[in-house]
């Protein structure tokens, strides 16, 4: 997320989305063994489905800062939230559906891609489900650092 806990470099930015990969392709992985599709030789396209929301997800909040949040007094209100949504949906579901056909290309995984609207709608939904809660998380932990808690 381009949500900034502090004054974030780059690098720094890069890897914290680095360990929200990792959580969110283990997330995935356990999503995929209690509905039985997990096969171990699709660890790869997990991973990539990983590295996927959450860079996608990040370029959707610096593209959402970079032109949407200027029309906000506030950014951080409920309805500048909603704002956000459109653009959580729409990266989720690009990430999903470039990962999952560039592994199948690739001979990572087997899926049955058409219709890709199917693949799309999924990620859009995975992808608004994660950026919605890394955004509750920012907004938590900033409110800890505001109150001196943390």
């Amino acid at each position: 997320m381009a949500l900034r806990f502090f004054d974030e470099t780059p690098a720094m930015g890069i890897l914290r989305n680095c360990v929200y990969a990792i959580i969110i392709m283990l997330l995935y992985s356990l999503t995929t063994m209690l509905l039985g599709d997990f096969y171990a030789g699709f660890l790869p396209a997990y991973c990539l489905v990983g590295i996927g929301f959450s860079f996608f997800g990040w370029g959707g909040e610096r593209l959402w800062y970079a032109t949407i949040a200027n029309f906000f007094n506030q950014p951080r209100s409920w309805y500048a939230v909603l704002s956000h949504v459109p653009l959580w949906g729409m990266f989720g579901g690009i990430s999903y559906t470039v990962v999952l056909l560039t592994s199948k290309k690739f001979s990572i995984i087997f899926i049955d891609e058409i219709p890709v609207k199917n693949l799309f709608f999924t990620g859009a939904a995975i992808g608004t489900c994660i950026q919605f809660n890394l955004y509750m998380l920012d907004v938590r932990i900033k409110q800890n650092i505001t109150r001196g808690t943390l």
